[in-house]
């Protein structure tokens, strides 16, 4: 399918902003909106850029649709402060997108999640990874795409000093994660772009979600 129209929510962030850039080069896409709440530093010819008011979703009801809609929206408990606020960040934004990106015919949803995602885990952050992923499958999309991918490398806008202790160990030792210890292996967030935009071109039916090992060896099989 060619000529698609793709929603990217989080083009400010480290995954979103690849996006972004893998979607302005791709001949399948002509037109390319970013839904934010604060400007996105990016301009292209195909870029429409519309601010919206996370707190009251339903006034922007009618710009969410298209084909693909990415979704990379995330935050932590350093900037949300509170487990509720984290919470609705994480959680309430994506579904009530979600939701109306459904009634709204998107053909396709695409969520980064995260390893360890588990509605039962005792971890929080875990989680509402998990409870955000079993949500969205009974939505019902027709095409459905769950990434869980480890540690994220990129140089992102903000400093997460955990995250960065985390990078630097697996930058050192990347290398030797073969195997099974794939599950584990930092991923690039150019590389988890570009996965997701070639998933988006193969229009798969029903739910599909890539764990990080996935992620990884996806280039290879190709």
């Amino acid at each position: 399918m060619s000529n698609k129209h793709a929603i990217v929510f989080g083009a400010n962030g480290l995954v979103g902003n690849e996006i972004v850039k893998n979607l302005v080069e791709d001949e399948r896409y002509e037109k390319v909106t970013l839904l934010n709440r604060r400007n996105v530093e990016i301009e292209h010819e195909k870029i429409t850029f519309e601010f919206m008011d996370f707190r009251d979703i339903h006034k922007s009801w009618d710009m969410i649709k298209c084909d693909d809609l990415f979704y990379c929206i995330g935050t932590t408990m350093n900037q949300a402060r509170k487990k509720n606020e984290f919470f609705k960040i994480e959680h309430d934004y994506c579904i009530n997108i979600a939701k109306i990106a459904n009634h709204n015919k998107v053909k396709q949803f695409f969520y980064i999640s995260s390893k360890g995602a588990n509605s039962k885990s005792i971890f929080f952050y875990n989680k509402t990874k998990g409870q955000i992923e079993e949500d969205l499958i009974k939505i019902g999309f027709p095409a459905l795409h769950i990434f869980r991918p480890s540690v994220l490398l990129g140089k992102r806008s903000e400093f997460r000093f955990f995250e960065s202790l985390a990078k630097g160990f697996l930058r050192t030792f990347n290398f030797l994660m073969l195997g099974f210890l794939k599950e584990i292996k930092a991923m690039p967030a150019t590389l988890l772009a570009k996965m997701m935009i070639a998933t988006a071109s193969e229009n798969k039916k029903g739910t599909h979600i890539y764990t990080n090992r996935m992620i990884h060896e996806y280039f290879k099989k190709r």
